[in-house]
């Protein structure tokens, strides 16, 4: 039994988020609690490989927590949403190929970190990152569905940075489309946990 490289990537990239975050915004130790149990959630299955849409999702949000505590040192507690993505990324139906899927959550993510480092005020999208996390990466693959997280956060984060925090509302309909996207039949949730080595992803199109 060997730690997979994907796994211990994930590990490395909450770390270096998170010494970056603390580094840049010489404070924020708190944040520190929340990487240690988004480091917990992935490495209590270490030994599975979670594949490079899981690393891209997992070091877009964590690369988000760095990003607006280097605006803000109290931006801090975003982490605390930033380890229940983590937690919805690793445990869920995300194929290990899904590499769109997980654009997509970096991309809810990393335009909150954008928005929260000029604003500190626009922090609690974060929330509403973390539900398109959990959407995303419980949907059965299609790479448009990435494209529409891209989009619309893309779009959210462009509106705040230039409006102000006033605008950060836009997060709940950048939400609310990304998941509108997701089509009728195609949301589901994990029936078990992949604990076997040599497990393949399940086939969406098959009866389960």
């Amino acid at each position: 039994m060997t730690i997979k490289a994907t796994s211990a990537l994930s590990i490395l990239a909450i770390w270096m988020a998170t010494i970056t975050g603390i580094a840049v915004a010489d404070g924020g130790y708190p944040v520190i609690i929340f990487a240690f149990l988004a480091t917990t959630a992935v490495g209590v299955s270490a030994w599975r490989r979670l594949g490079i849409s899981r690393l891209i999702a997992i070091t877009g949000t964590w690369s988000a927590v760095a990003v607006a505590m280097g605006g803000h040192t109290g931006n801090w507690w975003i982490s605390v949403f930033a380890f229940l993505s983590t937690g919805a990324v690793v445990y869920s139906l995300m194929r290990r190929d899904d590499v769109l899927i997980g654009i997509g959550v970096a991309a809810a993510w990393l335009a909150v970190g954008i928005a929260t480092a000029e604003y500190e005020g626009a922090g609690w999208m974060c929330v509403l990152a973390f539900l398109t996390a959990g959407a995303l990466s419980n949907t059965r693959g299609n790479g448009a569905r990435g494209l529409s997280a891209i989009l619309w956060w893309g779009i959210t984060a462009g509106v705040v940075l230039a409006g102000g925090a006033g605008w950060a509302w836009l997060c709940i309909p950048a939400f609310l489309l990304t998941s509108a996207s997701l089509g009728i039949g195609d949301f589901g949730f994990p029936r078990r946990l992949e604990w076997d080595l040599f497990d393949r992803d399940d086939d969406a199109d098959r009866v389960r």
